[in-house]
């Protein structure tokens, strides 16, 4: 599986495109592979067996934005899937937003259907954050 990457302009100052980008929920508004579902959030001990039962044993993706770097995390424990979103300040109502996958594996998925879908995720990006 191949490992993606593009940097390309958008329309929105880096605050902005930050603010949108990493919002969890909004990442089905620009991946088009995704959909939101419901989500919980646990105070104290998990259960991890549990957990992973009732998730039919699929294991959790971390996702986490750090402002100051204007850095976006995500990925699962194992090193076979992440990326990143880093964006970068250009004018104020521009900024430089770097999108980067990887992906590895055996899976249904073909090199051709990851890069399609990464490219669009990245015209999905431009168009949100030209719309705002």
């Amino acid at each position: 599986m191949p490992d993606l990457e593009k940097t390309f302009l958008v329309m929105a100052g880096a605050d902005a495109a930050f603010d949108i980008l990493s919002d969890p929920v909004r990442i089905a508004d620009y991946v088009p592979t995704l959909e939101l579902a419901d989500s919980t959030a646990v105070d104290g001990e998990l259960d991890v067996d549990a957990d992973l039962q009732a998730r039919d044993g699929v294991p959790a993706g971390d996702f986490t934005a750090d402002r100051p770097s204007g850095r976006i995390e995500w990925g699962r424990p194992a090193p076979d899937y992440g990326g990143s979103i880093t964006i970068v300040s250009g004018t104020a109502n521009t900024s430089k937003v770097t999108l980067q996958l990887h992906t590895a594996g055996d899976g249904p998925t073909t090199d051709d259907d990851v890069t399609r879908t990464f490219d669009e995720a990245v015209d999905n990006i431009r168009r949100m954050l030209s719309r705002r």
